[in-house]
């Protein structure tokens, strides 16, 4: 993560099929007005300096807010702002600058608060950090790209990791917590379809309708399964039944959710059964079109066949 600073501009660069060599390094120009030259040719110019704030080192993680554009004179075309990415900001760590005027350099300039624009070589930034092949057509050989940081956090790798650690703990707390609320709601939503069963070690509630022939599939057979499926509400989100031909899939390679892999599992060809699974046997945190986030979910199943 350290080197591909900024993934957007990857993607950007795969949509533009023109591209140009290389010809001429940035380094070479004058001097900007208001910029100053560092020994290794980078340009900078400091907008905010907190002189008092965390100073950048190597091997540092810093937090940062950036946009970066295509210098050309007094105007520029703009690339990349951090302001769309999530949380609006980008989080790097710090290491050796690799070429002339790399932005690595700049970086270890600034100070936790400080705020700076930098002029890099648009040849090396593509290919030496961004590491596309070739330049992009929007760019010309020659050109500079401007970059806008304003430094937000700056932490050392121990530091890093003490904070990730106690944001693991807390992850798990709430976790453990939504768990403990959801399971209530599993088990009061299973004894109103009817069930005394307890649930199984995974939180998964198989309520037998009907029994089989005495068969149960095996992992890695391929199964057949009739299913209707319903949030707590009863609101059918899909079924087999309608479209009148069963799913197949191989059981226990993953291919549908835990819930179903452990509860047609425990059936017998031609048993039926109603499966009542919470969200972390089924799809979590995610939204799945009519399925909500953190959904309990309930489905009437049948195993029609095994083969």
């Amino acid at each position: 993560m350290n080197r591909v600073l900024f993934t957007a501009a990857v993607i950007l660069f795969s949509l533009n099929a023109t591209v140009v060599t290389a010809q001429k390094a940035a380094s070479k120009t004058p001097v900007p007005k208001g910029f100053t030259k560092s020994p290794n040719d980078l340009y900078y110019q400091f907008l905010r300096c907190v002189k008092d704030g965390k100073a950048c080192r190597e091997t540092d993680i810093v937090s940062f807010r950036a946009k970066y554009s295509v210098q050309r004179g007094d105007k520029d075309s703009l690339i990349f702002d951090t302001k769309n990415n999530p949380g609006g900001i980008i989080q790097l760590q710090l290491s050796k600058p690799e070429y002339k005027g790399d932005l690595m350099e700049g970086l270890m300039m600034m100070h936790q608060g400080d705020s700076a624009f930098f002029l890099v070589p648009a040849d090396s930034f593509f290919i030496k950090t961004v590491r596309v092949e070739k330049l992009p057509g929007f760019v010309k050989a020659g050109e500079r790209v401007r970059f806008e940081i304003g430094m937000v956090e700056v932490n050392t790798l121990t530091e890093m990791q003490r904070k990730q650690a106690v944001q693991d703990s807390i992850a798990k707390i709430e976790m453990k917590t939504q768990r403990e609320k959801e399971m209530a709601v599993v088990i009061a939503k299973a004894q109103e379809l009817g069930s005394t069963n307890a649930p199984e070690p995974s939180g998964l509630v198989i309520i037998r309708r009907q029994a089989g022939n005495g068969t149960k599939p095996t992992p890695g057979q391929k199964v057949y399964v009739h299913y209707t499926g319903t949030l707590l509400n009863g609101t059918v989100f899909d079924s087999s039944i309608e479209r009148k031909e069963p799913i197949a899939f191989t059981l226990g390679k993953s291919e549908v959710i835990k819930g179903w892999d452990e509860g047609i599992a425990a059936l017998e060809i031609g048993g039926k059964a109603t499966l009542v699974i919470p969200s972390w046997l089924a799809y979590g945190a995610r939204s799945m079109g009519p399925i909500p986030s953190n959904s309990t979910l309930v489905f009437e199943v049948e195993l029609v066949k095994v083969e």
